[in-house]
């Protein structure tokens, strides 16, 4: 397991910690998101993509959608459970499929996630400081 903390003390921060990030990665993995509402979940998501050439204007909260798919050759899956009130609601709208998949996949309110939570993950938790300051915890989470 291997944990990297990040300070962040703006949205543009938040963006090129996520892209960054992104630019590190082979392109298949799991990256749950959890924090807080407002916490800059979707802002890590757009600076995350734009990594990938797509635009961070394209880039919206699927809240209820569930799932929105950004890029054209690879594409990148953007889910967000936060309406689900039951887990079994994964099944219902087809997400433990992209969850098991080979797919790219960021995963925002992942703590709603427990018996379909993805092993190996990557889990990107983002928490409230004073003012814009977010502190970025990056952990991976390897199988059992």
């Amino acid at each position: 397991m291997t944990i990297s903390n990040f300070i962040s003390n703006s949205e543009s921060d938040t963006r090129r910690i996520a892209a960054d990030f992104a630019r590190t990665l082979q392109g298949n993995e799991k990256i749950c998101l959890t924090g807080p509402l407002g916490a800059g979940k979707t802002t890590f998501v757009r600076g995350f993509v734009e990594a990938f050439g797509i635009s961070s204007r394209d880039v919206q909260s699927p809240t209820f959608t569930l799932v929105r798919e950004y890029g054209k050759h690879k594409k990148i899956y953007h889910v967000d459970l936060y309406r689900l009130e039951k887990e079994d609601e994964i099944i219902e709208a087809g997400i433990h499929e992209l969850l098991g998949s080979n797919e790219l996949v960021l995963i925002e309110w992942a703590d709603r996630l427990v018996k379909f939570h993805p092993v190996p993950s990557i889990r990107i938790s983002l928490t409230h400081e004073e003012n814009e300051t977010r502190i970025i915890s990056i952990e991976t989470i390897e199988g059992a």
